[in-house]
């Protein structure tokens, strides 16, 4: 059990290397989907409240914000030109009510690689936060979550990290974790969780 412990500690260390995080920002999740999910059901949507992302995405980004329709959250899918994104009609697609752009950072059907930072401009102008689905990315480029100014990422670890399915990672800004209520809380969710004589 403590090397099991000091693994899981590790693996987040370098999760948070890989990407330019702290290690308190990164959550050990089973795949990409996971990851997104922690936002799409951990933000306070409001009915009226919508989100951006593509129409070429690939599903684990493209359900789990179509799944919010029960909410009353639309989600707006901004065609591409074979993967690249038009900045300007990415902005005209975004509003007041806009809470979230979220985008692949290479697209799984043609590999187009995205402007992250740009992406990230748009979003952040119109008063949104910015999600980056990264799989097909991360391990291949170096990409550092800050100076792209990225609010929340996901990824799995079975492409370009070499890794086994069941093991990604998903990165929330430190400012944000306050934003998302949990969900799936366990003995693990708590500062003491290794005090089984505290509930609290």
């Amino acid at each position: 059990w403590p090397e099991w412990s000091r693994a899981l500690g590790e693996m987040r260390r370098t999760a948070a290397e890989l990407i330019g995080a702290e290690e308190d920002e990164i959550a050990l999740v089973p795949n990409t989907t996971t990851g997104i999910n922690l936002v799409a059901e951990g933000l306070d949507w409001q009915s009226g409240d919508n989100v951006v992302t593509l129409e070429d995405e690939f599903p684990s980004n493209a359900y789990p914000w179509l799944n919010l329709a029960s909410r009353g959250v639309e989600t707006r899918r901004l065609p591409t030109d074979r993967g690249v994104v038009d900045l300007s009609r990415l902005a005209d697609a975004c509003d007041a009510r806009t809470r979230l752009v979220s985008v692949s950072w290479i697209a799984f059907a043609n590999g187009c690689r995205r402007d992250l930072a740009a992406i990230a401009q748009v979003a952040h102008d119109r008063g949104a936060l910015f999600l980056v689905d990264a799989i097909q990315g991360i391990g291949a480029f170096p990409l550092d979550v800050k100076s792209a100014d990225i609010d929340f990422l996901a990824a799995d670890g079975h492409k370009w990290q070499l890794g086994p399915e069941g093991a990604g990672i998903a990165y929330i800004r430190r400012e944000h974790l306050q934003r998302l209520r949990p969900f799936g809380v366990g003995w693990h969710s708590v500062v003491h969780s290794q005090d089984f004589s505290r509930i609290e």
